[in-house]
């Protein structure tokens, strides 16, 4: 956890270089909207960066038993992108069997201290939560109305735990702020471009994070964690989790590629034009090949569930009970009832996120030549 501290510290100045290298990145005539942002960013990141350097110090005095927790079990929902990971981790929350991260705890609480001191002013301040929360996501709101169709964020929403890295600089997302740190894109091939040393690194300060969520948490319930940049990780979660299962969603690359560039388009257009730059997209389209390599290479893995995104959709209920035999648990009659209910509302939706391939002058023809090699997935019943 020392190390963990002092990274904590070093991130604010290298963060800070960083984000002055990318303030060009999109063009100079883009600079007068990327300046203030990036330094309200670099506010909130220094300020965030100390309230959980205070908490982690305050947890190894007050609740230094987090240590021995165990993460039993532990479920990873990871996969291809824009493939039903939200949906799937937002359902299975509903079971008391999991215990899963919301948007504020990863975000703001890492610490079981900060946990502590949030819990109670929600408490104290419950009737002025709609308000606050509002204050607490300062982007404009204009972002968060376009976002809702993509990807509805809340607060108290279970949510990808990928945030629990951002103080030490291990989130991929900052990538998209800043293109031209090779440091952050090379995050995105966890098992095969990071040092074993940097991985391990982040597998540790992770697994603190993860067990202090648990400690907090006072309960026997699985870990449930989401997040489909950890299908770079699939390799070393599973060496680090020898019990762990993981859960791999897919969906069609025809339908992938055109689904999580637009669904970029929301910042981009905050942080330049509203376009992703050609490099860029290149760049994405070779990550989301790399995952559906993963996906291939450990299709058959025994840990391993890969579960088509069409399956949530159509056979909601049937799909829930062959993934619960794969986890080796007992849905509960309750929790069966609530799946009752998500298939009729799966069945009935329709996604108001638009988008086509033809606004990336994309084709059916050059995603196929692309992900012909890794893509029709061949599936067999591995615990499915």
């Amino acid at each position: 956890m020392f190390k963990a501290l002092i990274v904590h510290v070093i991130a604010v100045p290298i963060f800070a270089v960083q984000l002055l290298l990318a303030i060009p990145a999109e063009g100079w005539r883009f600079a007068w909207k990327r300046i203030p942002l990036f330094l309200l960013i670099w506010l909130l990141f220094s300020l965030l960066n100390l309230i959980h350097l205070l908490g982690h110090i305050a947890d190894e005095l007050l609740f230094f038993g987090y240590r021995k927790k165990l993460l039993e079990k532990p479920v990873f929902i990871l996969g291809i992108p824009r493939s039903g990971t939200t949906h799937l981790q937002r359902l299975l929350s509903k079971d008391n069997n999991f215990t899963t991260l919301s948007t504020w705890e990863a975000l703001l609480a890492p610490s079981i201290s900060e946990k502590h001191i949030y819990h109670g002013l929600g408490w104290l301040l419950h009737p002025l939560y709609r308000p606050l929360e509002n204050l607490i996501l300062v982007l404009p709101r204009k972002l968060f109305n376009t976002m809702d169709t993509i990807h509805k964020l809340r607060l108290q929403e279970p949510e990808e735990d990928f945030l629990l890295l951002l103080p030490v600089l291990a989130c991929l997302l900052p990538a998209f702020i800043c293109p031209q740190s090779n440091h952050y894109w090379k995050l995105a091939y966890f098992d095969s471009k990071l040092s074993p040393r940097f991985r391990k690194f982040v597998l540790e300060f992770y697994t603190i994070c993860l067990k202090k969520h648990v400690y907090f948490a006072n309960s026997n319930s699985r870990l449930l964690s989401k997040n489909p940049s950890l299908t770079s990780w699939t390799e070393s979660l599973l060496a680090h989790f020898p019990d762990a299962r993981i859960i791999a969603c897919s969906r069609p690359p025809k339908e992938t590629i055109p689904s999580q560039l637009s669904s970029l388009s929301p910042a981009m257009a905050m942080l330049a034009a509203g376009n992703l730059n050609p490099k860029t997209q290149i760049t994405m389209i070779e990550l989301l090949y790399s995952y559906y390599l993963q996906l291939g290479k450990f299709q058959h893995n025994k840990r391993v569930f890969v579960l088509p995104m069409s399956k949530l959709q159509s056979q909601l209920k049937l799909t829930i009970e062959k993934l619960y035999s794969f986890l080796a648990t007992q849905p509960s009659e309750q929790f069966m009832n609530t799946v009752e209910h998500f298939e009729v509302q799966s069945r009935n939706y329709s996604s108001a996120h638009q988008y086509n391939l033809a606004s990336f002058s994309l084709t059916e023809d050059v995603i196929h030549e692309k992900f012909h090699d890794v893509w029709p997935l061949n599936i067999q019943e591995t615990g499915q």
